[in-house]
């Protein structure tokens, strides 16, 4: 396959490098807007709304356990006989690798449990990967919508808002153009990849369909939450584009554990304002805290049907 491009020594120093600029900058916004924003927090009225909370957290536990189902769906046209239940499962306890740097144990876990139950390896690497594919276009759909159509969304900021719909226009694109798939492709694994097997343009359009119901659907769990916190000056639309815009940044930035600060100092640059900074990166930390537990809860849950605890016979396919 030749070398993949993450092995050149320049490439590895220059990733090294730009991980050390995006620290070094996050140390020096943390340091000149820390203390500031630690008393916006202590001088915030907080007027909770327990029930804004508790509809939050019910429809984020909803939308959490709907997630797989396009995982499930494209292992299934990608010629994998697991039961519908099990594949979930995998999905459900391969996700906590997300919380390791660069998310490489997400991937090799998922593709490692399609090869066991009898695909080829290239196509075992490549339904998670159009699994991310797929998730990333929708979210640059959702993106691009809101930037082009809610003035609440990166408002004041021209070049922003140019940015995100540049960006959003690219994402969505992704499923279409070889070139492009071919390129990540080779980022994530290191090597050029034979043609993808993407799913049929019916099963395509669903799974885009159905990712961007579940960005918009984070869109109402976090204006839920932050309402339930006391915090009015949220504009809907705004957290809306904020959900999908966080995920990509967290993607982006792929050495962070679960992308961890890194979303939620992009859901603040979008939705907060410069008085409710503070409390708002707050909030999301809690909410991000109720998320993990989702994650831990599920994937306990599901051990049994992964085969964690037993395990089944069963028989796949390789094409």
């Amino acid at each position: 396959m030749g070398k993949g491009i993450l092995h050149s020594p320049w490439v590895k120093w220059v990733v090294r490098a730009a991980l050390l600029i995006l620290i070094a900058a996050a140390v020096g916004i943390l340091i000149g807007n820390g203390g500031e924003w630690l008393e916006q927090f202590r001088e915030f009225s907080w007027e909770i709304n327990w029930l804004l909370l508790v509809l939050s957290s019910v429809i984020l536990a909803g939308s959490y356990y709907l997630t797989p189902f396009g995982w499930q769906w494209l292992a299934q046209s990608a010629g994998c006989a697991a039961a519908s239940p099990e594949l979930r499962g995998v999905w459900f306890a391969s996700q906590l690798g997300r919380y390791l740097p660069g998310k490489i144990w997400l991937f090799a876990g998922r593709a490692s449990y399609l090869k066991a139950s009898g695909l080829s390896a290239f196509r075992s690497a490549a339904v998670p990967f159009v699994e991310v594919i797929f998730t990333a276009a929708s979210a640059g759909l959702i993106t691009l919508l809101t930037a082009l159509f809610i003035p609440e969304f990166a408002s004041g900021n021209e070049t922003v808002r140019l940015a995100l719909i540049v960006s959003g226009v690219c994402f969505l694109l992704i499923p279409v153009f070889s070139p492009l798939q071919k390129l990540l492709y080779r980022f994530k694994y290191g090597t050029t990849p034979e043609k993808l097997p993407l799913p049929s343009p019916m099963l395509s359009l669903n799974l885009l369909s159905f990712y961007s119901l579940l960005w918009i659907t984070r869109g109402i769990v976090l204006y839920l939450w932050l309402k339930g916190l006391g915090i009015i000056s949220i504009d809907f639309g705004a957290c809306i584009g904020a959900a999908p815009f966080s995920w990509l940044a967290g993607y982006i930035v792929f050495f962070v554990p679960g992308g961890l600060g890194v979303r939620e100092a992009a859901t603040a640059a979008v939705i907060a304002t410069a008085e409710t900074t503070g409390p708002v990166l707050v909030a999301l930390f809690a909410i991000r805290i109720l998320l993990t537990v989702y994650e831990v809860v599920m994937a306990l849950i599901s051990a049994k049907t992964t085969g964690l605890v037993g395990r089944s016979e069963r028989k796949g396919t390789t094409e």
